[in-house]
């Protein structure tokens, strides 16, 4: 349902782009939002529809009557609100906006680096990632968002050194163990890539579904002690 939705909002995003009738699509682009829920974005997307026709295209996409644009936090909360409707462009100029007024903050640049990470431009994500940490070194998330961006063949310890710091700064941090496993499994360092995905499974990982035909830990899944780790956690009925 969600990559339905993703597909169907590109769609009438590469329209509104190429069409003169902006206003029609953009009303079309707030019901779809509404039906599935995205009840802010929705509602902007509809504000939208009703500027278009009389803003000055230097002030779009922020333009209300004739007051000029708010402040960082009320356009950092709208490029929440944008990002979460998969908007990625409109989320990203939300934040631009949100930083030229005052809200230059690691959080803007954390989701910043989330939606360029979306929008496959991972060059620009780890700029803006590690903006984040510099504003703010003990933000766990940023460790482990920076891991995925830099994960290649070549940089895969640069992963590990990522996850290893939102570990100690988060010991509960999920997330961040199932993450070492993939990595260390990629780097064929069986013994920490099970230890790291039992840290996973203790600490409550239960995707276990997604265990079983995780690319990342195909070199995992022929050892004995994978699979009675996996079946020493998982619930019967899953």
């Amino acid at each position: 349902m969600e990559d339905l939705l993703r597909d169907k909002v590109c769609l009438l995003r590469e329209r509104i782009k190429t069409s003169v009738e902006g206003k029609a699509l953009y009303r079309e682009l707030s019901d779809l939002l509404l039906r599935a829920g995205k009840i802010s974005a929705a509602m902007n997307i509809l504000e939208r529809s009703l500027e278009i026709q009389n803003e000055d295209p230097a002030d779009a996409p922020f333009k209300s009557g004739s007051e000029k644009p708010p402040e960082g936090k009320w356009l950092f909360d709208r490029g929440l609100e944008y990002a979460d409707a998969y908007l990625y462009e409109d989320a990203v100029e939300c934040f631009r906006q949100a930083m030229d007024h005052g809200h230059d903050t690691f959080e803007s640049h954390y989701c910043l680096a989330g939606v360029f990470k979306s929008m496959a431009r991972p060059e620009d994500a780890e700029t803006h990632c590690r903006r984040a940490l510099e504003l703010n070194p003990r933000f766990a998330p940023a460790y482990i968002l920076l891991g995925a961006l830099v994960k290649s063949p070549e940089r895969l310890e640069e992963s590990v050194t990522a996850c290893k710091k939102a570990v100690l700064l988060d010991p509960e941090c999920t997330a961040a163990y199932y993450d070492l496993a993939c990595y260390y499994s990629l780097l064929g360092k069986r013994e920490q890539a099970l230890a790291s995905m039992e840290m996973a499974l203790c600490k409550g990982f239960s995707d276990f579904a997604w265990v079983l035909k995780d690319p990342d830990l195909e070199t995992l899944r022929g050892y004995p002690e994978f699979k009675l780790l996996i079946q020493s956690y998982r619930p019967q009925s899953a």
